[in-house]
């Protein structure tokens, strides 16, 4: 069985006494180049897996200067990759204010506000990194936006781990007037249709085309008998080679289902939905560390940042139950 690092750990202010080391430890930088050098240490550490040194040195760095750009982007990115998304994006957008580079910084908040749901402030976002498509779907988005549809606390539905590290599982959704087996893929945002999949048009809403295919939602997405409304998805044509190289099929991304803090279990071949997004602080597991941005899902395994498509996490996670609580950027292990 595969050791994880399971040092708890949540996105929450270190005590003075953290901060008096780090700011300390900042002060003895040389003047010209100590707040980036910090940012760049506090990153290094996160790489490292060192996770609860790297964020007291991101929160340190920002108390010592908070009008620092860098230092204030740096953490909020941070804070959003553990789950504090309303916190990340906050702190995002006062380092613009404090004179950031607006395009880097949007190109964070483009996806903490689509996990948010905050899709008025995506579609007025400065130095937007979004296509003409994506932004009317944006704007579309505001005046109708996403609704949960949910009959009861908790929903359980067939789920079908996978070995081989092409994805964590596969569960069945409904699209319109079909269901479809998709895989649930860490490396995804939204919904992805490709192949036979994306010829189908039943149940979808199309905005336009770029560079990555064609920009949609999903009217209705079916999970069992929860309903999620108006869900962002891509439709890739025979003629692109888009995440999934040539792979045909439906995959629904981590970003889709972390609001509802679901359960995979392996081996009674079930995910479990939570209609409130929450686990309680004492339920029973081994807690391993997790980062949820823009690249992907990866979890603290041996010491190590990993994908579930490594070897060693594929198959833990499809031979354990395991829990994505996002909110405090664990998994749950049981």
């Amino acid at each position: 069985m595969t050791d994880l690092d399971v040092r708890r750990f949540g996105p929450r202010r270190p005590t003075l006494f953290c901060f008096t080391i780090a700011a300390l430890t900042i002060a003895s930088a040389p003047a010209g180049a100590q707040w980036g050098t910090s940012v760049v240490q506090a990153d290094s550490l996160l790489a490292a897996g060192r996770v609860s040194t790297a964020e007291s040195a991101y929160y340190a760095t920002s108390s010592a200067r908070p009008r620092d750009a860098i230092a204030r982007a740096a953490l909020g990115r941070y804070l959003a990759s553990r789950g504090a998304l309303r916190p990340g994006a906050v702190l995002l957008e006062e380092a613009r204010l404090f004179g950031g580079d607006s395009a880097s910084i949007a190109r964070s908040l483009a996806p903490i506000y689509g996990s948010l749901g905050d899709y008025r402030a995506l579609a007025v976002l400065p130095a937007s990194p979004l296509s003409a498509a994506e932004q009317s779907r944006a704007r579309w988005l505001v005046s109708h936006a996403p609704v949960l549809e949910f009959p009861d606390s908790t929903a359980k539905l067939p789920y079908k781990p996978m070995t081989d590290g092409s994805g964590i599982g596969t569960v069945s959704i409904g699209i319109g007037d079909r269901v479809v087996d998709a895989v649930v893929d860490a490396s995804v945002s939204g919904v992805v249709l490709r192949g036979r999949q994306a010829r189908r048009r039943s149940g979808l809403r199309v905005f336009g085309e770029d560079s990555s295919g064609v920009v949609a939602v999903v009217s209705e997405l079916h999970l069992g008998d929860v309903i999620l409304s108006n869900v962002p998805a891509l439709i890739e044509t025979d003629s692109m080679r888009g995440p999934h190289g040539k792979r045909s099929g439906a995959f629904v991304g981590v970003d889709v289902l972390r609001r509802l803090a679901p359960t995979f279990d392996p081996v009674a071949d079930t995910m479990t939905l939570r209609r409130s997004g929450q686990i309680g602080q004492a339920t029973v597991g081994t807690r391993a560390p997790m980062l949820l941005d823009a690249q992907g899902l990866r979890i603290l395994v041996d010491g190590r940042w990993e994908n579930p498509a490594s070897r060693a996490t594929a198959q833990l996670l499809s031979s354990r139950r395991w829990i994505l609580d996002a909110k405090r950027g664990t998994i749950v292990l049981q």
